[in-house]
């Protein structure tokens, strides 16, 4: 069942969430924007975004993999995103845990695809599971996220309005 979330109050002071503006903070991110990660969409609790394939991110230059890191910061920002995503605002966030479990490495010369879903969230806490994938029924990892919302810090997409 997918998850319906009613803005709390406190949420609604910061700005509301859609694609431009996603994209535009995930921009001004220097690790995100080194890496190359796109949104590629954003619908309710569900984010898709892609990490292209690069030779710098290769951890294994015998193999061409790329390096389990590249892939595990696309999840943990993707896992964020759909976060913003589902309660429509850009509440100041931190990751208090990141699971994330690698089952096959991915295929060099290919981009990664991740796909994230907020599955809850409290007033303080949301919960969100992720998967990275050339082929989204054969997975190169699945993990799990749980941030904390900080509604009380101020946050410079407040400041600017959503625009940065």
């Amino acid at each position: 069942m997918r998850l319906v979330v009613e803005p709390r109050p406190e949420w609604r002071r910061f700005p509301a969430v859609d694609m431009a503006g996603m994209q535009q903070l995930e921009d001004t991110l220097p690790h995100i924007r080194s890496l190359g990660i796109r949104i590629m969409s954003l619908d309710g609790p569900v984010a898709v975004s892609r990490l292209p394939y690069a030779d710098r991110l290769v951890g294994d230059p015998d193999t061409g993999v790329l390096h389990g890191g590249a892939i595990t910061t696309q999840i943990d920002n993707l896992c964020a995103v759909a976060m913003h995503s589902a309660i429509g605002h850009y509440v100041p966030c931190v990751t208090i845990d990141l699971r994330v479990e690698y089952l096959k490495p991915a295929t060099p010369g290919h981009d990664v695809i991740a796909k994230a879903e907020c599955r809850r969230v409290t007033r303080q806490v949301a919960f969100i599971s992720a998967a990275a994938y050339h082929d989204e029924n054969d997975p190169i990892a699945l993990a799990s996220c749980t941030y904390m919302l900080l509604p009380e810090r101020e946050s410079s997409m407040y400041e600017t309005g959503g625009k940065q």
